[in-house]
């Protein structure tokens, strides 16, 4: 906090002198807004010297009203140009506003005017160190030795400012003189112990911070401390004994909550973390960190719109806060709503230009909306910005592949790899390529090496089970079936993960077969809090031909839960089983906005389903009306045309859906049959061998490209 003058102004009038007594009390007692009432009286009584001046501007600093402040100094100076305390306040103001330049000027005047102020001294080389001029910071803190005899905590004093600047070696000397002149001092040793932690000298760091406790054992701080470097070094269950210890002397230290729930989460033990991050939480709500670590933890835990929120407290704290920006984005990338991700990204970039993981997932969004060129260059700008990226290597691979640019896609995750040789979702990328390209035998080797990065993966943390789903994917890749169940099943039958273990297994039963289920694992799906898993299953009952199943899967899950899933699978359900009536009953019940390109498409289905193609054709043309750009219904379409034997027609809307989305299969083979039905074989099979390659190399495989 600035410093206020009690000097009086200059000659005032005695009822100038009582406001401003009064003004001066009032801020000493924490009543910022009523002493700035009182300071303004006395300048509108004609009573504004340097010294009113200064003190409203202290005041205004406290009440966060850094650019008023500035001016109340700057004020104060006009009035008096050798008025240091205007001169030290205005520095800080300045420091805390991070306009550093201004700031080193304005302690350099106060500490010209008085040399004997130890903090215009310590302003001025923090001010240096953050414009980077080292010599000029290590003179001003070379200058605080003139006041160590008189206090010696003006040592620990130089050696935060010395570790600040990255004189490491100077930083431990002051510490270490600190030690000898006030040996019994803890101070001395957890200074020492914190500078040594940042030179990376964990070892030496933990024995340090056990001399502090030693000393006082009561210190939440070096219990602190002490824990975070153990974590840092490695030692996880130390590191938790110490936050407790921290915690036992005072439950409301935010620090050890904080640290224990950050140590949690790079344990990956993200339950844990959030409850510590809670706690932290309660006791300060207005953590900007705090809360998009506690969203990070949820959306770790694949808890995407959970986590959202939490997001948005940390933007209520800060709203340039351009992680959290960037993080709402990314959930939303998660739940697939890579349109309504890219504001948020943008938002992000608008604040910090330079974030390259924000141009990176901006890219992939904008990929994922169409515009393939497009976030293919922001990923390349991304990866300009920040080449040892891992995941931009492979988005920039991933993207070049569904442009057909297969080579580039090659060199991109060679270059991947080379940042991260344990990269396993770079080699099980690089192998789907060679699989594109016809590499087969250098595919097997690229998916062999992504399982040896996998060999050491624990199971008991939510990441550790999502390198076992991977390690499952990349057996099926080979063709070990069984081992690739095992591994999805064993997440199942846990109860973690469904919503990405559940699919995968039931696409490698689906295709080969086994369409019952073992009882524990059906129990365990049926009876899953993870509504989406349910879906699934659902979905893979109505695939496999048992309707009446699903319908019983599905109870319990709503439509709100699943955005809007639910109706069209029950329709589909009915219309599968003949029951067109039934199908359209459940339709009609349902509140759907017959206006809704949604609402056609449905019906077209049921149609569809129940065989009744002109009628179908019908629903659909009029969905492809309100939304001529739905890749789906053109889909639908041309399926219908090739069904009634419309093979030319079915062929330019095939070719009209893989222009607007060439990651399916379904266009391609409608092609490949309007070919065979047009008596164009040769075009068959260059056909089908472009759909598999595409598709391979992003690591889809329909059944019929198996």
């Amino acid at each position: 906090m600035n410093e206020v003058s009690s000097e009086a102004a200059p000659e005032p009038g005695q009822e100038s002198i009582g406001l401003f007594d009064r003004a001066n009390r009032e801020y000493d007692a924490g009543k910022f807004a009523d002493a700035l009432v009182l300071f303004d009286k006395v300048i509108a009584a004609g009573q504004g010297s340097e010294i009113v001046y200064n003190n409203k501007g202290a005041t205004l600093d406290a009440l966060h009203r850094y650019d008023e402040s500035s001016e109340c100094y700057r004020k104060a100076i006009q009035i008096n140009s050798d008025y240091e305390l205007a001169w030290h306040n205005l520095g800080n103001s300045y420091l805390m506003r991070e306009v550093f330049e201004r700031a080193a000027h304005a302690y350099s005047r106060a500490s010209a005017l008085n040399p004997g102020r130890k903090e215009n001294w310590t302003g001025l080389a923090a001010a240096q160190t953050k414009l980077e001029k080292m010599r000029a910071a290590k003179a001003a803190i070379q200058k605080l030795s003139d006041f160590i005899d008189a206090d010696p905590t003006t040592l620990l004093v130089q050696a935060d400012l010395y570790l600040e600047a990255g004189f490491q070696d100077e930083a431990i000397k002051a510490c270490e003189e600190y030690i000898k002149r006030r040996p019994g001092d803890a101070r001395g040793y957890s200074a020492l112990g914190s500078i040594e932690h940042e030179v990376g000298v964990y070892g030496r760091a933990i024995a340090t911070f056990e001399k502090a406790l030693e000393i006082d054992p009561g210190d939440k701080e070096s219990w602190n401390n002490l824990g975070y470097t153990c974590f840092v070094a490695g030692y996880f269950n130390r590191a938790l004994e110490c936050f407790d210890r921290a915690i036992a002397i005072d439950p409301r230290y935010k620090p050890a909550w904080y640290n224990k729930g950050y140590a949690y989460h790079g344990a990956d033990l993200l339950e844990e973390a959030v409850g510590c991050y809670r706690r932290a939480i309660d006791i300060d709500p207005d953590d900007r960190v705090l809360w998009n670590n506690l969203g990070n933890a949820l959306y770790n835990l694949g808890r995407y719109a959970e986590s959202i929120p939490k997001f948005v407290e940390a933007l209520y704290v800060d709203p340039d806060y351009e992680i959290a920006w960037n993080n709402i984005g990314n959930a939303l990338e998660k739940m697939s709503a890579f349109k309504s991700a890219i504001p948020y990204h943008d938002r992000s970039l608008e604040i910090d230009p330079g974030f390259d993981y924000a141009l990176y997932a901006k890219g992939v969004c904008r990929s994922m909306t169409g515009s393939l060129e497009e976030g293919f260059d922001m990923v390349v700008q991304s990866i300009d910005m920040n080449p040892d990226y891992d995941e931009a290597w492979l988005a920039k691979s991933r993207i070049a592949a569904w442009m057909g640019r297969y080579d580039e896609a090659v060199v991109a995750i060679d270059e991947g790899i080379t940042v991260n040789p344990e990269f396993d979702q770079g080699w099980t990328h690089r192998g789907d390529l060679m699989l594109a390209v016809g590499r087969r035998e250098e595919a097997q080797v690229c998916y062999e090496t992504a399982l040896s990065c996998l060999e050491t993966v624990r199971g008991d943390t939510v990441g550790g089970m999502a390198a076992i789903i991977r390690r499952g994917e990349l057996q099926a890749r080979l063709g070990r079936f069984d081992e690739a169940l095992l591994n999805f099943e064993s997440i199942a039958l846990a109860g973690k993960m469904e919503f990405m273990c559940v699919p995968r297994l039931l696409e490698v039963r689906r295709f080969l077969g086994r369409h019952e289920l073992p009882e524990a694992l059906r129990e365990a799906i049926e009876h899953s809090n993870d509504h989406r898993a349910r879906l699934a299953y659902a979905e893979y009952l109505l695939a496999v031909g048992q309707p009446d199943r699903m319908q019983k899967a599905l109870s319990g899950v709503s439509d709100a839960e699943c955005n809007g899933r639910c109706t069209p699978l029950l329709v589909r359900a009915m219309a599968s089983m003949g029951d067109l009536k039934g199908a359209l009953a459940i339709l009609d019940s349902r509140e759907v906005d017959r206006k809704a390109q949604s609402f056609w498409r449905l019906k077209g289905e049921i149609l569809e389903a129940a065989n009744d193609l002109p009628g179908a054709l019908k629903a659909y043309t009029k969905a492809r009306s309100m939304s001529p750009s739905n890749y789906s219904v053109t889909v639908a379409i041309a399926r219908i045309l090739a069904r009634q034997g419309r093979h030319k027609e079915a062929l330019k809307l095939a070719d009209e859906a893989i222009g607007k989305d060439s990651r399916e299969w379904e266009p391609h083979k409608i092609k490949a049959d309007a070919f065979h039905a047009l008596g164009r074989e040769e075009d068959v099979e260059r056909e089908l061998k472009d759909a598999r390659a595409r598709l391979f190399a992003i690591g889809l495989r329909p059944d019929d490209a198996w």
